[in-house]
Order: structure tokens, then C-alpha cells, then sequence
């Protein structure tokens, strides 16, 4: 039988869709949601962190070379990130373009659970995989829904100590509703939407839908619901609203990093905004690094990694701030105090709340 997260709620706001959630891991302290995740620290981990993410590309070399045997262990180059009585998620993100085939999922398979420790996060793919000339292809789909359903299968038939993550993309329902439906026929009641640096409230049909599939069948306050690769909305002038950190008032326990780029490529090195997360409007600020450097008074060494672990740290405060008023304080004062949380915004996570009726 499949292992799952033990999972009590705590608390509720019912005008917007928050729970505060009590998770129980095997072995580990309980966690608390809503939360933020954060990855790459080994220094200065804050308090309130329960949630490590480790993140790797796996490319069919990469897989070539652990058939090879010249691929590093596990143990070496993802345990070794690992944080002590933290959950640590391994999140692999397959760059293919295609469902690779039968020999090389058995290969990813053993490395993923062997890289993994008390939960499976199923592997997210680039949108390459499940289109064709641009659109979303049946056939590509099927062939994604047999890759999931077999990594699935062959984990569990050699046996499986640890809890599955369900990862959903977030695309239209006519394809989503079949991922999810698969995951709750093999009993995972947790899940990961990959939101493929899209935003939740630009795209409220879409998640919604997702949301209402897995509450016919499981109560979302029983299901555990983590969230990576958020967008926010394009920039207005030097500003732009935090609809990743928004994405907490919209059933979401867990929000995680952004590891996959629009278009499908990366920057130039030393091209790129500085977006400085402020907590007092839920928005950030954009700037050029110079102009980052101007604000804090001062040149900062390695200022790329400097702000993300700022920014790590101010969202991760927010959330647990937020945890601590569910249920006493009311989200709507908590939005009137934000001045990036507009009429739009409001609008839209009531109405994820309104819609996904939660028993």
C-alpha cells in the first residue's frame, strides 16, 4: 500500500482558501503550513524552516552515464545537501523532449528513489515533452500518463518505504484532470503543481480545476499541496505584485523555487533584474543590480546568490506570520494592510475559495 503524509487541519479562513495544516512525516518534527520552502542554504537557516529543496537537472547524458556507472552516487552529490529533521524534497527535472523509453525510466527510477528520502517527488518535464508544433498533443500525453503510471508501478512492485508526490503541470483541465485521476487511483494523496513560471491568478481556470479534481476525491484539507516554478505578473514600472507568495491563499501549503526560466532559456551571465521581495506590500521591487547596490549603500559580492537567500529568508517570515493569524485575524485586514494586493487579486483568491468547496 502506498505510504502517505499524515495530515490534520488545524485551522481555516473560509472567506479565502488557507488552511493551516499539521504534517506528520515519518521520523520527522510535525510541519506546519502554510509555508515557504528553501533550497541551497547551509548557513544562517532561519527559524520556522521545515521544508529543504534539492534540484537536478537529469538530461538523457546524465542518464547515459548512470547506466555508465560514471555518474556520481546519490549520497555524494544530493544527501550531502540534505538539512537534519527538515523534509527534504529531491525534485528532478527531466530535459527531455520526448518520454524517454522503457530502459532509460527504469535507470531514472532506481537513481530517483535511491537520491530520494522519505517522500518520492514524481519528476517534472519541460512543456516540450507534451506538446507537438506548439500545442498540447493526445498523443504526447498518453505517452507522459504511461511514463508517470510506470514509475509508479516499478517502485512500488520492488517494494517502497517513502510517500509519492504527485506532480500536475499546470495546463488546461482536458489534460490535468487524467494526471490527477491517475494519482488518486494509486492512493497519493500528496501533490506538486508545477506552474511552469505561470501565475496562479492569470491562470485561475487552470488551477482551479486542478483543485476541484482532487477535492471530489480527497478533501483538500486531508491532501497536502505544495507549489513550484510561480510566476508573477510582468512588471508595472520598478514594481510587481508577489503572486508566488499570493499562491498561500489559494489552498497552497507549501510554495518551492523557481528553477525553470520563460522560453525555456536562461539569461546571459550578468544580464538580468534584481527583484527584491518586500514583505510590507507583498510585492517586489525591480531594479538593476547597480540600482540593488544603491539601496542597501553598498557593493555586495555575489549579489545574485546574496538576494535569493534575502528574499528566501523575508518570504519564509511572511508565511509564518501569516500561519499564525489563520483563524484569529481576518485575511481580508491582513490584505488591506497590503498595498500590492489589489481588487484583481482579492477578487480572484476568493474566488478559488468559492469554487473549491473544502467538507
Amino acid at each position: 500500500m502506498t505510504r502517505i503524509l499524515k495530515i490534520r487541519e488545524s485551522a481555516r479562513d473560509d472567506e479565502f482558501g488557507i488552511i493551516r495544516k499539521q504534517i506528520k512525516v515519518y521520523n520527522l518534527p510535525l510541519l506546519e503550513t502554510p509555508t515557504k520552502c528553501l533550497k541551497n542554504l547551509r548557513r544562517g537557516i532561519p527559524s520556522g524552516m521545515s521544508i529543504n529543496e534539492v534540484i537536478r537537472r537529469i538530461y538523457p547524458k546524465t542518464i547515459k552515464s548512470i547506466q555508465d556507472g560514471t555518474y556520481e552516487s546519490p549520497r555524494k552529490t544530493i544527501w550531502s545537501k540534505f538539512l537534519r529533521n527538515k523534509l527534504n524534497l529531491t525534485i528532478f527535472e527531466l530535459m527531455y523532449d520526448s518520454v524517454p523509453n522503457e530502459d532509460e525510466i527504469k535507470t531514472f527510477a532506481s537513481y530517483w528513489y535511491a537520491a530520494s528520502e522519505s517522500t518520492l517527488f514524481l519528476p517534472t518535464v519541460k512543456m516540450g515533452m507534451l506538446k507537438e508544433d506548439n500545442k498540447f498533443s493526445d498523443r504526447k500525453m498518453a505517452q507522459y500518463y504511461g511514463m508517470m503510471r510506470y514509475i509508479i508501478e516499478i517502485t512500488e512492485v520492488v517494494g517502497n518505504t517513502k510517500a509519492f508526490i504527485g506532480t500536475i503541470p499546470l495546463i488546461p483541465p482536458k489534460y490535468s484532470r487524467p494526471i490527477v485521476n491517475l494519482y488518486l487511483e494509486k492512493g497519493i494523496t500528496s501533490f506538486a503543481i508545477d506552474a511552469g513560471t505561470k501565475d496562479f491568478l492569470n491562470h485561475e481556470s487552470d488551477f482551479r480545476a486542478i483543485l476541484m479534481e482532487i477535492n471530489e476525491q480527497i478533501p483538500i484539507n486531508e491532501a497536502f499541496i505544495y507549489a513550484c516554478n510561480l510566476g508573477i505578473p510582468r512588471f508595472v514600472q520598478n514594481r510587481a505584485r508577489a503572486d508566488d507568495f499570493l499562491s498561500l491563499f489559494a489552498y497552497v501549503d507549501a510554495f518551492g523555487s523557481t528553477f525553470k526560466t520563460r522560453g525555456g532559456k536562461g539569461m546571459p551571465r550578468g544580464v538580468g533584474r534584481a527583484k527584491e521581495f518586500l514583505r510590507e506590500e507583498l510585492s517586489y521591487q525591480v531594479s538593476t543590480y547597480q540600482g540593488f547596490f544603491e539601496r542597501r549603500g553598498k557593493y555586495i559580492p555575489n549579489a545574485r546568490s546574496f538576494l535569493n537567500n534575502l528574499n528566501q529568508h523575508e518570504q519564509l517570515r511572511e508565511a509564518n506570520q501569516v500561519r499564525k493569524l489563520i483563524g484569529k485575524t481576518s485575511v481580508q485586514e491582513y490584505f488591506e494592510a497590503k498595498n500590492a494586493v489589489d481588487d484583481f487579486a482579492v477578487k480572484h483568491l476568493g474566488s478559488i475559495a468559492e469554487k473549491v468547496k473544502v467538507g
